[in-house]
């Protein structure tokens, strides 16, 4: 009787003070009183539902609600670090699950039996809708685990804090929830523990790399962010809706990282001007040639690592489809305003990781060009001769896909990406670079509207009217007829003085190969570089590699260059008709 009578007072003490008060106003009071659409059409009780003093089952938390016996999807992810096994749900998430899966009468009880409610779904469940998690929780925050201590971006709530794992070290839905009180976070209304905006609950446990560094923009914006375009949390700003702008702990439609919306779907939720302030969504539609980031569905994947066997990046497999998402380049908790100077990458790379030119993974890419290097390097798949993706490649004597090794700094010439040319002399160069600058893979390779060339669109290789994502017009190959030099090679002349160019100061005969013969700076130049493993020191210096689609061999069957010192070189080929073989300059 000692027992009995300690359980009764024990629900009484459930339904006592302010708890009570709060659950009353909640729509977890089912009675007849519940302010919800949900209610019971007779039961003035209101902690029966889920409660009672006698025959408890299971007797903590003296619960009294009809358990489920479902089978469930658990989430799964390929980033996903656990100490235990994520299996069905178990403790206080399996007790919310008895109504919350869809599977029993939300007024179904252990000792009361069937209590009728109003406004219910099908055979008195739960209706259809984001409460209704069903058996499939692959797109909700795993429950009933425990995480591992090697991994170093979550950690376990403090003691004392709202936050709270089970007495198994589990989390729960508990953690997160408080059955009993709908408002402590007064804006989203969901039962929360605690005040989530800024995503205080997430972070308690959450301790993601660069959020707070800088700190990350997507932590820090300030921008409108509110229902009207698609925040599902009640805040208005980027910052208060912190991870809920990009993530969904329940119901998320791209599963894996529970994101509201599959890859760059996400992003563009608020980068297509609606939010940020600038559109990179309408780069990637509006632009002849993008980087493949709409086309590639479901090919990127988090884990992707040189050494991972199922996602290897740079790729191994040679029919691999190509992509660039905008996590390949963007770490979205990194990220933030701010300028760098070459080859340091500028704050929207910050935390990304990359490759360096001896193919190992460096995390995160202190340079720009290491993000360029996972997959324009050493990858498998990269463009070939004559190949896709953008076509036409120009024809080289010496062909070479791979950047890192175009762009070694030991070659006989290369540009400046990874340290300053080979050349000491360059007349030519203007507007602020000389022959110690060093340059961005993005000064040639960005927006073609970007600030860099007039323009106002947002910075970056996304999208071009240029083949090659070019910033700038640049003709190829031969028979470049007109007389509007300036546009036909301003990605050159955007560094080297048209004037010195058509002057032949560094060169007796660009004037007569450009305007005279109409022939392209890309015949004779290769503007990446010639590795030192294929070419010389000779042969290619001042990036010389021609094209085999205007050039042929002399007379003598030779096709090559020879430098003789500075603006000093001989030539051996055949141009236009004319056998050089050779001719010296």
């Amino acid at each position: 009787m000692r027992r009995r009578i300690t359980l009764t007072v024990a629900v009484a003490l459930l339904l006592a003070g302010p708890a009570a008060a709060d659950l009353a106003t909640s729509k977890h009071n089912l009675s007849t009183s519940g302010p919800g659409p949900i209610a019971a059409d007779s039961e003035s009780r209101l902690c029966v539902f889920c409660h009672t003093p006698h025959n408890a089952r299971p007797a903590v938390p003296l619960w009294n609600h009809e358990s489920s016996v479902e089978t469930y999807s658990t989430y799964t992810s390929t980033t996903l670090q656990v100490a235990t096994p994520l299996n069905d749900p178990d403790g206080s998430s399996k007790l919310c699950l008895s109504c919350h899966d869809g599977t029993v009468a939300l007024g179904q009880t252990v000792n009361d039996g069937l209590i009728s409610l109003l406004n219910t779904g099908t055979g008195g469940r739960m209706p259809v809708g984001r409460a209704n998690l069903g058996s499939d929780l692959t797109d909700d925050h795993p429950v009933s685990f425990v995480r591992t201590p090697a991994n170093l971006e979550t950690v376990d709530p403090p003691p004392g804090d709202p936050v709270k794992l089970d007495d198994a070290g589990k989390v729960q839905c508990i953690s997160c929830h408080e059955p009993h009180v709908e408002d402590i976070d007064p804006v989203e209304l969901r039962f929360l523990v605690k005040d989530n905006r800024q995503s205080a609950i997430c972070t308690t446990c959450h301790a993601v790399d660069f959020w707070t560094a800088n700190p990350s923009s997507h932590q820090s914006s300030t921008a409108s962010y509110g229902v009207a375009q698609g925040a599902h949390t009640g805040y208005g700003t980027v910052r208060d809706n912190g991870c809920a702008s990009c993530h969904r702990p329940h119901s998320g439609n791209e599963p894996q990282r529970l994101l509201k919306f599959a890859e760059e779907l996400t992003c563009d939720a608020c980068h297509d001007g609606t939010v940020a302030q600038k559109n990179i969504a309408v780069e990637f539609s509006a632009k002849t040639y993008t980087h493949p980031t709409y086309d590639t569905a479901g090919v990127h994947d988090a884990s992707e690592h040189p050494t991972d066997p199922t996602f290897p990046l740079p790729e191994t497999d040679p029919g691999a489809r190509r992509h660039a998402e905008c996590q390949d380049c963007h770490n979205p908790h990194a990220t933030y305003d701010a300028n760098a100077s070459a080859p340091n990458v500028t704050g929207a790379l910050a935390g990304t990781w990359g490759v360096n030119a001896g193919g190992s993974r460096v995390d995160p890419a202190p340079y720009q060009y290491q993000i360029c290097y996972k997959c324009h390097a050493g990858s498998a798949n990269k463009p070939q001769e004559g190949g896709l993706p953008n076509p036409p490649y120009t024809d080289r004597q010496i062909v070479q896909f791979d950047v890192a090794l175009e762009f070694d700094p030991s070659n006989p010439s290369h540009h400046a990406i990874e340290g300053p040319g080979r050349n000491g002399n360059v007349p030519s160069l203007i507007g602020g670079y000389d022959e110690s600058s060093i340059l961005y893979c993005t000064d040639c390779h960005n927006n073609d509207d970007a600030p860099g060339s007039g323009g106002t669109a947002p910075q970056g290789p996304h999208g071009s009217d240029f083949n090659h994502i070019l910033e700038r017009n640049l003709n190829y190959g031969d028979n470049n007829t007109g007389s509007n030099y300036g546009q036909m090679y301003a990605m050159c002349f955007k560094c080297h003085s048209q004037t010195s160019i058509l002057n032949d100061v560094s060169f007796g005969e660009h004037d007569k190969h450009i305007r005279g013969e109409d022939t392209s700076c890309m015949v004779c130049h290769d503007p990446h570089g010639v590795s030192g493993t294929q070419g010389s020191d000779t042969a290619n210096s001042n990036l010389i590699n021609f094209d085999l689609s205007v050039i042929t061999p002399s007379g003598s069957g030779q096709l090559r260059f020879e430098d003789q010192g500075t603006f000093r070189g001989a030539c051996w080929l055949t141009c236009h008709g004319e056998d050089h073989d050779p001719l010296t300059y």
